[in-house]
């Protein structure tokens, strides 16, 4: 099985290649100002942010092997002496 890592990077590479898709593809049909303005732009951002959104979702379900280390409660706060502002 291929490490989260490694999957990681592949996903990144293909999502960049993706996101670079509607510049190239406008370049190479020479598409009008509106298209270069507005239209690329958009589709650019919107894939952007699917990418984005399925980004946290691989990273969250690759991080899931992985062991969280243990919370420990610290001891020397359980034996200092409680006293209130008055020093009653």
């Amino acid at each position: 099985m291929l490490s989260s890592k490694i999957i990681m990077v592949i996903y990144r590479v293909i999502a960049v290649l993706l996101l670079s898709m509607p510049i190239a593809i406008n370049m190479i049909i020479e598409g009008d100002i509106v298209s270069s303005i507005v239209y690329v732009p958009l589709i650019t951002l919107v894939l952007s942010g699917i990418a984005i959104y399925i980004d946290g979702k691989l990273e969250a379900l690759l991080s899931r092997n992985t062991v969280l280390p243990t919370f420990t409660v610290p001891t020397t706060n359980l034996h200092m002496k409680k006293t209130n502002d008055l020093m009653v």
